[in-house]
């Protein structure tokens, strides 16, 4: 019998985004050819995911920002984990959890204990073979960072750590071409694999709007504690600051002396929770925002809303602009690379990052043109539909998988 190509997963904390796409892609993995593991930090969601599915969860801590003696910690950590668990495909999450997964292999590799007996699958059944290794980037840190300490420390590990690399998915256009100019890289390392929504939690039968009635939306709004005659905008975001909601809350103040006054509702958490709450109380808009934590029913908190705002400094493909576009609900979102590519002509509002007085003209617009939003939400709907599904998300990283381990086979890797 032929035996499953083992998948390690590894992430760090994965709240919003990152862990839909890594709950997502594990869930759907063809279980006939694929074992999975995934090594996170302590989560309920992935764990009932995993258990779901048939995989494995193995507790690991990724620390955040730069710190020498726990980053040398982690790595270790991972090199013990990737010996334990004899996998066939590290797979990397992010840009911490990559740097620390391949340095790891690099340990093993120079103290010889990262090569295994091939699994029956393998190209050449029977030889020592060393795990392939993928790399999907959600976010550029490189962008983000560039032109500071931290962003020319970072630019340095990717080059380092190119030759470790067998494959690297770029979740956008953007990020494709980032990290195809990397040296070690290029152009036949990285692949383009736009995240995927799961289309079925949006029913759809060609009728516009569908999912979101009056009636579902008064039932939506009742679940939320939203009043059900209020102008409502929602956000999906982990609660750190490249997601703009500072930025947000300056919108709201802006448009308060425009004498409009949106509820506003934010689903997700995050490190800097309590620093916006009191931002909202210093701005006087705590009466208009709620900021919600995890929401676990999101299909019903798109179908209350009557727009979705993103207003993020930096994005790779947003999954929640999507899911919001593909619930059929009018978006704002700021122009970014990653929301561009998403948010196409004639289907949103884009304002410049970083510009609260743009993103609250672009709310002003949503507010006082809801036909003209709609229209915008319904082209927005079709297309997004049509693009980012989570089958063709998954077909394709499994490919990525195939390819990764015939490049480790390659002589001299």
């Amino acid at each position: 019998m032929t035996e499953k190509i083992r998948v390690l997963h590894v992430t760090g904390p994965s709240e919003g985004g990152m862990r839909t796409h890594l709950t997502s892609l594990v869930e759907r993995l063809d279980r006939d050819r694929f074992e999975v593991v995934v090594a996170s930090p302590e989560d309920a969601c992935v764990k009932a995911c995993l258990e779901r599915c048939g995989g494995r969860h193995e507790a690991i801590i990724i620390p955040d920002g730069l710190a020498l003696s726990r980053d040398m910690a982690g790595v270790v950590a991972l090199a013990r984990l990737i010996r334990a668990t004899r996998p066939d495909v590290c797979h990397f999450h992010g840009f911490k959890a990559a740097a620390l997964g391949r340095a790891a292999a690099r340990l093993l590799e120079r103290t010889r204990s990262l090569s295994w007996p091939a699994a029956s699958h393998g190209p050449s059944p029977g030889l020592a073979r060393r795990p392939a290794i993928v790399y999907t980037v959600h976010n550029s840190v490189l962008q983000r960072t560039r032109g500071t300490p931290e962003g020319r420390l970072c630019a340095h590990v990717e080059r380092a750590l190119a030759r470790l690399t067998d494959r690297v998915i770029a979740v956008s256009r953007a990020l494709w071409e980032e990290y195809s100019s990397i040296p070690g890289l290029g152009p036949r390392k990285v692949r383009h694999v736009p995240n995927g929504v799961a289309l079925e939690r949006f029913p759809d039968n060609g009728e516009p709007s569908l999912g979101r009635t009056p009636e579902r939306a008064a039932r939506a709004r009742a679940a939320l504690g939203c009043r059900r005659d209020a102008v409502l905008v929602g956000t999906v975001a982990r609660l750190v600051p490249e997601k703009g909601i500072a930025l947000l809350l300056h919108a709201l103040a802006y448009l308060r002396k425009l004498g409009l006054r949106p509820e506003v509702i934010v689903a997700g958490d995050g490190p800097a929770r309590a620093d916006l709450e009191a931002l909202a109380g210093t701005l006087g808009v705590s009466e208009q925002v709620r900021f919600l934590g995890f929401v676990d029913d999101i299909a019903s908190f798109y179908a209350a809303l009557d727009g979705f705002v993103l207003p993020s400094l930096s994005e790779g493909l947003p999954l929640s602009l999507i899911e919001a576009m593909v619930a059929g609900v009018p978006v704002v979102a700021s122009r970014t690379a990653g929301t561009e590519e998403v948010v196409g002509p004639g289907m949103g509002f884009l304002a410049a990052p970083g510009d609260h007085v743009a993103l609250a003209m672009c709310l002003k617009e949503l507010i006082l043109r809801p036909n003209e939003a709609g229209r915008m939400a319904e082209n927005a709907r079709e297309e997004a539909r049509r693009r980012f599904s989570i089958e063709g998300m998954v077909r394709a990283t499994q490919e990525v998988y195939v390819e990764a381990m015939s490049e480790r086979e390659k002589p001299g890797r």
